[in-house]
């Protein structure tokens, strides 16, 4: 591949609208260019790095019994629900299971995020993989599971970048890769390795404090309608607090019951109530229930007419503030179970840094990630497939999922790989073998021995992108390390009076001038590195 015929030439300085290096760097080295924002070309050199990180994929799901399906875009009809009707049609007996089918295919983001580049794409390739076995035996996906969760290690590890494994879900888990600029929130134990996404994370609590148990007693507190103003007005810790929020969804209200110093994360809330299309209770509704906003509490509501939900942060405490539920005054000394005793007791409060870990108790970081993978557990398969069993009888086909977010992978790659002058690409997806860079091109026994070792090297089965511009030495060199591809051969008029090819590798800072037999060895040296390509 010429240099001076490329379609996609590299730019000085990054558009403005690129926030992230990886993306400053994927524009700067001409691998993308953005049609409109979040929605990406792929220019030449960017597609050859893709299509060899797909080829990575799919070698190394051949590798673990996986096998390849190609589906087409079927109008109202999802390609995991056309891949369930083509495995009940050519699955017909337990002794074809399990059977492991991949597919490369396109994840659509309906509102693409400008502000994270290649992360936050409208579109990204990815490979889906989705396990086949017998009806609700995880035993009977244990093994094909194993193999695909260790291909999709060897993936991420031959592109050299580091994630955490993470409960995400239902049941699910993700791999997820701690940046800055995230757009989803980990809690992570430094001790003991526990990870999750927070919205699915679960602390431990303390013990409450051992102090004895005090009489309720009410109090007046004119105007404090907050924690903040009640905390400050009785000189105590918002800890001290009970905090009462009120959701409903179509007009059935929820009482949440969070000490005062937490919120509510609303994931969790939407995961309780069945739905994320709730609002704060009216004015109206409370007073149905004999609420009173700001002063509310659960002592003497009615559960027939309220559901009441407390948080186990609430245990964590005792002799708790809480609202009377008339203005302007509250209770002091709130207990559980002898003041009230919720109807549930479900994990609501978003998770904070320092909380403790629920396996080892250490404190939890919470950091920005991305997920790059998805794994979920064995269901079964919908719309419904079937199989015959050893007696001959039809049962449900389950499945196990799995997906890998090539786009993100791709653009984690370049962001983790690279240095003050540009890209460093993993042996595992440079866009190229070799960047050969032609100078003193006017002489002509230099040209010659630049167009003969570009054909040499491609005789070798090498794939080498040719700078054969005419252009000065610093702006070459400049380019080559920008595009970073992992070795730059050099062709100057030096060879004409020294008979030495300079190479240097992207990695390191020597040079070296080879003869033919070194020039040969490092050749050698190029094909072992990117011999699993």
């Amino acid at each position: 591949m010429r240099l001076s015929t490329l379609m996609g030439k590299t730019l000085r300085e990054a558009p403005a609208e690129a926030h992230m290096e990886g993306h400053r760097l994927s524009l700067r080295a001409g691998l993308v260019r953005a049609l409109e924002p979040g929605f990406f070309a792929t220019l030449p050199l960017g597609t050859l790095s893709l299509r060899r990180l797909e080829e990575l994929a799919r070698r190394e799901m051949l590798a673990a019994g996986g096998q390849e399906v190609t589906l087409p875009h079927l109008p109202e009809t999802s390609s995991r629900d056309a891949l369930v009707r083509l495995a009940g049609r050519e699955i017909d007996s337990y002794r074809q299971l399990p059977v492991a089918a991949f597919r490369f295919g396109t994840l659509v983001t309906a509102e693409p995020r400008v502000r994270l580049g290649l992360f936050g794409a409208a579109e990204r390739p990815s490979l889906a993989v989705d396990v086949f076995h017998s009806a609700g035996s995880a035993a009977a996906a244990a093994e094909p599971g194993r193999q695909v969760a260790l291909a999709l290690e060897r993936i991420l590890r031959a592109c050299d970048v580091p994630v955490t494994w993470a409960e995400a879900g239902e049941g699910e888990q993700g791999a997820f890769l701690a940046h800055g600029a995230g757009d989803e929130d980990l809690a992570a134990c430094p001790g003991c390795g526990y990870a999750a996404l927070r919205s699915w994370a679960t602390p431990a609590w303390p013990e409450p404090p051992a102090e004895p148990e005090m009489p309720v007693e009410e109090v007046e507190t004119p105007g404090c309608n907050t924690i903040a103003q009640l905390a400050a007005y009785l000189a105590i810790p918002t800890s001290r607090t009970l905090k009462m929020v009120f959701y409903s969804v179509a007009g059935k209200v929820t009482c949440v019951a969070v000490r005062g110093d937490r919120s509510v994360d609303e994931a969790k809330l939407a995961r309780v109530l069945g739905t994320s299309q709730y609002y704060a209770s009216l004015e109206e509704e409370l007073d149905r229930i004999g609420a009173v906003g700001g002063y509310a509490s659960p002592v003497g509501l009615d559960p027939r007419q309220v559901r009441i939900v407390a948080d186990p942060s609430v245990r964590s405490a005792r002799n708790l503030v809480g609202g009377a539920n008339r203005p302007d005054f509250h209770l002091r000394n709130l207990n559980v179970p002898r003041d009230f005793q919720p109807g549930e007791w479900v994990d609501l409060a978003l998770v904070e840094a320092g909380d403790m870990c629920p396996r080892c108790a250490s404190p939890l970081a919470i950091e920005p990630a991305f997920a790059l993978a998805r794994r979920s557990l064995p269901a079964p398969s919908l719309p419904a497939a079937e199989y015959l069993d050893q007696q001959g009888r039809a049962q449900p086909l389950w499945r196990s999922s799995w997906q890998l977010d090539l786009g993100r992978l791709w653009a984690a790659i370049v962001e983790q790989h690279h240095d003050d002058h540009g890209i460093l690409w993993p042996p595992s997806c440079p866009p190229l073998d070799v960047h050969l860079v032609a100078l003193d091109l006017k002489k002509e026994a230099v040209a010659a021995r630049a167009d003969e070792l570009y054909a040499r090297l491609q005789a070798e089965g090498l794939a080498v992108l040719y700078d054969d511009r005419d252009a000065s030495a610093g702006v070459k060199f400049n380019d080559a390390d920008l595009i970073g591809l992992p070795l730059r051969l050099t062709v100057s008029k030096r060879w004409e009076q020294d008979g030495l090819t300079e190479a240097k590798w992207r990695h390191q800072p020597e040079r070296l001038k080879l003869d033919d037999e070194g020039l040969a060895r490092e050749l050698a040296r190029l094909r072992e590195a990117t011999g699993e390509i």
